[in-house]
């Protein structure tokens, strides 16, 4: 399976979130499945990059994506971060630190499916 290949009982998802974060602050963005038993496939990760910053992304408590100062996708691009999709049952978590001496605002925008085959 490849990212633009879902099964027939997938439902997309894609749900943009903005948090504004002064220097030195810290924000955990969270998403969750939003029906029961399913397992949502992530191709897609997308956060607007500032320079002064850090990204971090976990699945399930899991790092998929470790600590850098680029994020997974730029929310201008929208380009498939994961080959083949990451996937997650109970949560997504996106760690946003403003290192810089700036107030900044990002947008995190995870595009995907979830599915109760899990992709199969």
């Amino acid at each position: 399976m490849n990212g633009t290949d879902y099964p027939a009982d997938a439902t997309a998802f894609n749900a943009p979130s903005t948090v504004e974060l002064e220097p030195g602050e810290r924000a955990d963005v969270e998403y969750v499945p939003t029906r029961s038993g399913t397992t949502f496939l992530l191709p897609i990760l997308a956060v607007s990059g500032w320079q002064g910053s850090t990204y971090e992304v976990r699945a399930d408590g899991q790092r998929i994506y470790k600590e850098a100062e680029i994020p997974p996708t730029d929310i201008d691009d929208l380009a498939q971060t994961f080959y083949p999709p990451e996937s997650f049952d109970t949560s997504l978590t996106v760690r946003i630190r403003n290192v810089g001496t700036q107030t900044r605002s990002y947008t995190v925008q995870p595009i995907g499916w979830e599915t109760e085959t899990g992709g199969e």
